[in-house]
């Protein structure tokens, strides 16, 4: 048994298939979605999508931020943005956390709306980083 599984960001839609499971990055933690599981919605938050593929393989990627609607036989993800871990440029992503450090360093009097900026492009930039290390 398995269940469809689509992941969609503004750049248009990343993944489609039928999947054995799915595990990702809620906001109060990470969740696993099995086929015929019960329907919701919830956000989904940076961090790692885990997916179990029917020939036994396991498919990492980096999300941000976004939705997920689960039904008993499809998950639906829509997020900002998705990499798939073999498709990461890893330079650019450690580039991206050095600027990112580098702004909250040099915030001063910025201001809390700055602040956050940056503390999210770091948390993505090392999201990144670490899925990245999950090729196969």
């Amino acid at each position: 048994m398995s269940i469809n599984l689509t992941i969609v960001t503004p750049d248009g839609e990343r993944y489609r298939g039928s999947v054995n499971g799915i595990v990702l990055p809620g906001v109060e933690g990470d969740f696993g979605v099995l086929p015929s599981h019960e329907r919701f919605l919830t956000p989904v938050r940076i961090g790692e999508i885990e997916i179990h593929a029917p020939d036994g393989e396991r498919l990492f990627a980096a999300v941000a931020n976004g939705f997920a609607e689960v039904t008993a036989d499809e998950v639906a993800v829509m997020v900002e943005s998705c990499e798939f871990a073999h498709e990461i440029d890893v330079a650019r992503a450690q580039l991206d956390r050095e600027r990112a450090e580098q702004g909250l360093e040099n915030l001063g009097d910025a201001g809390a709306e700055r602040r956050t900026h940056f503390e999210a492009a770091l948390e993505h930039a090392r999201n990144r980083i670490q899925v990245s290390e999950r090729k196969a």
